[in-house]
C-alpha cells in the first residue's frame, strides 16, 4: 500500500509540474516520509553556535535513527530570503542531518556582517559540528560533513571545501563569484541596485562597501582558481539563468582540466531562486547525495 501511495505522489509531482523530469527521476524522499523511528525521531533543534565572541542562531533538522549521520551545513545567500528549507527537509528524509544557521549581522544575530567574517562564521560551524561533545549530542559522524551553499552561500561553500580538506563534498547553487563581481561594469551596476533593496536584514553593511571588500579580495574569491583544490571531492554545481551561469561554468571547466575526480554539472532553466523548479532543485542534489560514499 505504502509503494502505492509513493508511486502516486510521484505521478502527481510529474504531472504538476509539467517538465521533463519524470516522475520515476524523483527521489521518494522528495515527496513522501520515511518510516518513522520510535525511540530516536526526526526533530528539530534549536541552538547558538559561538563565532568570534557572538552566539549565532541555527537550527538543525536531525534525521531519525541512533547511528553517527552525514550531515549537511547548508548555507543561505545574502541576506538568504530563500532559506532552502525545502531542500533541507528533503535532505532529513533521506537520512542527513542539516544544520542552518543565521551569519553574524543578519536576521538578528548579533555583530557585524561582513563577507570575510561569513567566511570565519562557517568555519567555526564546520568546528561546532566536529567537536566530539556536539557529534556525540546530535547524532553526527564528523567524518561525513558535505557543505551545500545557494548564491552567495554557495560562494561559501566552495570556499570552506577548498580550505578544508576534510569536507567530504561540496555543492555550489547558483554561486556567486564574489572575486568578480565588480569586473564587469554594468553587471557591477545591475548587482548593487539590487543588494542596496535587499540589505535590510543585514547589520553594519552597506551595499557599496561590500562590493569595496570583494574588490580588495578579487584574487583570493575567485572561485574559478579554487579548483585545483576541490578537484579531490566530489562537487555538485547547479546552474540556473542568471548573472552567475558563466562563472560556475568556468568554474565547471577548471574542474575538469584538473582532473576532478568526480564532477557533476547540470543547468536548470529557472530563475536564481528556482522558484518554479523546486522540486528539481531538490531531486538534483537528492540523487547527489545518495552517490556519495557513505
Amino acid at each position: 500500500m505504502r509503494n502505492g501511495v509513493i508511486i502516486l505522489a510521484l505521478l502527481a509531482v510529474a504531472c504538476m509540474a509539467g517538465q521533463p523530469l519524470r516522475a520515476q527521476q524523483v527521489p521518494a524522499a522528495v515527496v513522501a516520509d520515511p518510516a518513522a523511528d520510535k525511540q530516536f525521531p526526526p526533530e528539530l533543534s534549536i541552538l547558538t553556535v559561538p563565532s568570534h565572541g557572538v552566539e549565532m542562531d541555527a537550527f538543525m533538522y536531525l534525521t531519525g535513527g541512533a547511528s553517527p549521520h552525514g550531515t549537511v551545513l547548508l548555507l543561505h545567500g545574502l541576506p538568504g530570503y530563500e532559506m532552502n528549507g525545502d531542500l533541507a527537509q528533503s535532505i532529513r528524509r533521506v537520512g542527513w542531518n542539516v544544520l542552518l544557521f543565521h551569519y553574524r549581522g543578519t536576521w538578528g544575530t548579533e555583530g557585524t556582517f561582513s563577507q570575510s567574517s561569513a567566511i570565519e562564521d562557517t568555519a567555526e560551524v564546520v568546528r561546532f559540528l566536529r567537536q566530539p561533545g556536539n557529534a556525540a549530542k546530535y547524532r553526527i559522524d564528523p567524518r561525513s560533513l558535505v557543505v551545500i551553499g545557494h548564491s552567495f552561500g554557495g560562494f561559501l561553500a566552495g570556499y570552506e571545501g577548498s580550505h578544508d580538506p576534510g569536507i567530504k563534498a561540496v555543492a555550489m547553487i547558483s554561486a556567486v563569484n564574489v572575486g568578480k563581481i565588480g569586473a564587469d561594469p554594468k553587471e557591477r551596476q545591475t548587482r548593487l541596485k539590487r543588494w542596496e533593496a535587499q540589505l535590510h536584514p543585514v547589520r553594519g553593511a552597506t551595499a557599496s562597501g561590500l562590493f569595496e571588500e570583494a574588490e580588495r579580495h578579487a584574487n583570493d574569491w575567485d572561485y574559478v582558481q579554487w579548483a585545483e583544490a576541490l578537484r579531490s571531492r566530489p562537487v555538485l554545481l547547479v546552474e540556473a539563468d542568471d548573472q552567475n551561469h558563466t562563472d560556475m561554468q568556468a568554474l565547471a571547466a577548471a574542474l575538469r582540466q584538473k582532473g576532478s575526480a568526480s564532477l557533476h554539472e547540470t543547468a536548470v532553466e529557472t530563475d536564481h531562486s528556482f522558484s518554479d523548479h523546486r522540486i528539481a532543485l531538490q531531486a538534483i542534489v537528492i540523487d547527489w547525495l545518495e552517490k556519495l560514499p557513505r
